[in-house]
């Protein structure tokens, strides 16, 4: 009665042994293909694990004991998301540091943000447990607390003028007017809409251009604003992996412009990188373009450890 043809759910068995080996080859490369995105995710995973060891426990601990120590006067507005992963000196931006702290103190009105910078370090200065607390530092725009289990926490001191939250100035020198909460809102919804996967792809593009020579290096603010830009309309597999393919590869070109600050702290996040298409911004463009190609010709855990973790 007839043999070959078979209905839908047929086994299909070559007629030749050239196809039967082509069938053969194919099978496996397909095999190693998911073998080798296994190894990859499962590299991810284990990367983001170690990336968020400083949004544990440990630090919630830490903040409520500032808290505590601070006092009624103060309010403090917690900003858990980036902390200061570049452990810069100064503050790139909100999302940079742990915690917005809210000076509600008759006796700072009027005073310039040195002046209320300077009180601030003086009360946790003269506060905090010293045993715990292995350093101290004023830094241009905040306050660095580092503990001796090598825990950092940055706080960023601010005053309230009637319902509007005043930071200083990138200079240190005045006040300006800021909205804390316009950039995580919409980081929080972007990342909910994919499935959770943009915050975790946002610490492991941070760890990537972590070596990235200090002059033309994002900052933490940058690259969470460069992340939310590129994935709007982003209609790809919801993972870190590709989540951070995308964003590498789109990031190359838009650093050549301007990304605007809807927290208001500055006209543009970026503004360290100068006017559009600047030699900083074309030299970075180069540097983020190299990566995106290294990320994306990558098929191995270990090719992309070595981009990753350098």
């Amino acid at each position: 009665m007839g043999g070959g043809g078979g209905g839908s759910g047929a086994t299909y068995f070559p007629d030749k042994p050239s196809k039967l080996q082509d069938l053969i080859k194919e099978t496996h490369e397909r095999t190693e293909q998911q073998r080798s995105e296994a190894d990859v995710n499962f590299f991810l995973q284990q990367l983001l694990s170690k990336l968020t060891d400083r949004d544990s426990e440990k630090t919630q601990k830490y903040l409520d004991e500032i808290v505590s120590v601070l006092h009624d006067y103060q309010e403090v507005d917690r900003l858990l998301f980036g902390g200061s992963v570049a452990k810069h000196t100064y503050v790139d931006g909100l999302s940079d540091v742990d915690a917005l702290v809210v000076l509600n103190r008759q006796d700072l009105q009027g005073k310039s943000p040195q002046e209320v910078l300077k009180v601030f370090f003086d009360s946790l200065q003269g506060e905090l447990t010293r045993d715990k607390v292995k350093e101290l530092r004023q830094g241009r725009l905040a306050v660095t607390v580092e503990y001796e289990d090598g825990t950092e926490i940055q706080l960023l001191p601010a005053v309230k003028r009637g319902k509007e939250t005043f930071i200083a100035d990138s200079n240190g020198t005045d006040w300006k007017s800021i909205n804390p909460k316009v950039f995580q809102r919409e980081l929080s919804k972007a990342n909910d809409k994919l499935n959770r996967a943009l915050v975790p792809t946002i610490k492991i593009m941070k760890s990537t251009l972590s070596t990235l020579p200090e002059e033309i290096r994002p900052s933490g603010y940058h690259v969470e604003a460069l992340c939310l830009d590129l994935t709007r309309g982003y209609r790809g597999p919801k993972t870190p992996k590709s989540l951070l393919q995308h964003v590498m590869l789109g990031a190359a070109t838009r650093v050549l412009k301007p990304i605007k600050d809807v927290t208001n702290q500055s006209r543009y996040v970026d503004e360290y990188l100068g006017r559009p298409n600047s030699d900083q911004r074309i030299k970075l463009s180069r540097e983020l373009a190299a990566v995106a190609r290294r990320i994306n010709a990558a098929t191995t855990a270990d090719r992309w450890s070595a981009i990753i973790q350098g």
